[in-house]
Order: C-alpha cells, then sequence, then structure tokens
C-alpha cells in the first residue's frame, strides 16, 4: 500500500512538472528574456516566463537591453503597446498580433518590420533605422507613421482614412501613394526623391514640407487650413516647378518655394 502511494505522489510531481514546462515559454535571445525577467514578468521567480505571467500584459518596453531578437513576442497575445527602441534587431515579426495599437522601435538597425494582420495598429514610430520597404497592407486604423532617417523608396498609405500625421523625412522615396485620408494634418517629406504630388485632396492639411525633392509639380490650391508650405529644391539646385497655383491658400503662414 506504502509503494502505491509513493508511486502516485511521484505521478503527481511528474504531472505537475509537464504542466509546468508546457507553459513555459521560449525566448532564443537571452537579452530578451533577461529584459523580461528585469522588468518583474516572471511573478513566480523561477527564472522562466511562464504563458500565465504574460497572459494580461498590455504594455512592454524593452528599450536599451542590447537585445537582437524579439522572437517569442507573439506570446504576448494582448500586447497593445510594445517599445523596443535603441537595440539591434534586425528583423521584428509582429504579424498576426491583432490587438497591438502602438510600435515604438527609434534608433535601431531594423531592416524588416512585419506587422501584416495588426489590424488595430494605429501609431508606428520607426525613425533611425535601416528600414528598406514597409508593407502597411490592411492597416485601416493606422493614425500615425512615422518612420523618418530609413532607406525607404517606396511606401503605399493608400485606404488609411484616419491618418493625421506623416513624417517620412529622410528617405529615398520616390514612389509615395497616399488616399484617402480626410483628416490629415502633418506631412514631412523632404529630403526625397518625390517629382510629383498632388495635396489638393487633404483639405484638413496644416503643413507640408516637401524641401529637398526634385519636385516639377505641386497642386496645393482650395487648401484653406495649410499654414506652412516648404517646396525649396535639393541644396544648390534650381527650383523645377514652373508655376504653382496658390489660390485658396488663405491661412498660409509660411511659404518657401
Amino acid at each position: 500500500m506504502k509503494s502505491i502511494y509513493i508511486n502516485f505522489i511521484k505521478l503527481l510531481v511528474l504531472c505537475s512538472t509537464i504542466s509546468v514546462n508546457a507553459q513555459t515559454l521560449t525566448f532564443p535571445d537571452p537579452n530578451f528574456k533577461a529584459a523580461l525577467i528585469a522588468l518583474g514578468l516572471d511573478t513566480n521567480n523561477d527564472g522562466n516566463i511562464q504563458k500565465s505571467e504574460v497572459a494580461n500584459v498590455k504594455k512592454l518596453d524593452v528599450g536599451n537591453y542590447g537585445i537582437t531578437s524579439v522572437v517569442g513576442i507573439k506570446h504576448f497575445t494582448n500586447l497593445e503597446n510594445f517599445l523596443f527602441y535603441d537595440n539591434k534587431i534586425n528583423v521584428v515579426d509582429l504579424e498576426g498580433m491583432r490587438n497591438l495599437k502602438y510600435i515604438y522601435g527609434i534608433d535601431g538597425t531594423t531592416t524588416q518590420l512585419k506587422v501584416k494582420g495588426c489590424i488595430n495598429l494605429e501609431e508606428i514610430i520607426m525613425d533611425n533605422n535601416q528600414l528598406s520597404s514597409l508593407d502597411l497592407t490592411g492597416l485601416t486604423v493606422l493614425s500615425d507613421i512615422r518612420a523618418s532617417r530609413n532607406n525607404l523608396k517606396r511606401i503605399d498609405l493608400r485606404n488609411k482614412p484616419k491618418l493625421w500625421m506623416v513624417q517620412l523625412f529622410r528617405n529615398e522615396i520616390s514612389d509615395f501613394k497616399i488616399g484617402p485620408a480626410p483628416e490629415l494634418k502633418h506631412l514631412y517629406l523632404y529630403k526625397n526623391l518625390i517629382s510629383e504630388i498632388d495635396l489638393r485632396p487633404f483639405t484638413q492639411l496644416v503643413e507640408a514640407d516637401l524641401d529637398g525633392n526634385p519636385l516639377t509639380k505641386v497642386y496645393v490650391t482650395g487648401l484653406n487650413k495649410l499654414e506652412k508650405l516648404n517646396l525649396e529644391p535639393p541644396f544648390n539646385t534650381p527650383s523645377a516647378i514652373k508655376q504653382l497655383n496658390t489660390s485658396g491658400l488663405v491661412s498660409l503662414k509660411e511659404y518657401k518655394w
């Protein structure tokens, strides 16, 4: 009888161990795991991160932790705000994270940001990285996109009706698509390779800075809320804009051409 009891206890311990192991999450980058522990997510102090410990996390700030990979981030199924600035992460794969609303990853080495399926994403802040492309297809509630000082050559911001801020200066963008965006107020595209742009559909526009682009055609008529417009050509280059109709720009305070 005693032997049966001992075996039963062993079985309970084994089942408990299996259950714990099944709940333990894997994070290949030790610095990422260390950051999670430093942030207090290891609530049972066992040196690991369990599924139950991340289930309700909505905000995660792992900025400046020497991280090179965020593989495992998808375990955070309820995550809304993800901050990973000032790290050396080349690929940030967030695809399918449907609850994500805010991404802040400035001052890094990111070449790929994967956000397909992040249908509730509202803000992307990725200044000072190495992005050469950025697919924002399906992000219909995106309101704020900032990816200045990257290597972007084209960007498609169509079907983003809630956009109010676009900040993409100092890239290599020659192919820029946007609209409809009835709430757009701030457009910063200076130091790119854009040759033609029609701003007339953006009736709420307050600022448009396209300084340093090889512009040949710009359309701005009727933008009665526009206060600042900068169309200066690249340094030591004469303007290629032959004519510019500014009728209706009744609020214009600062104008450079």
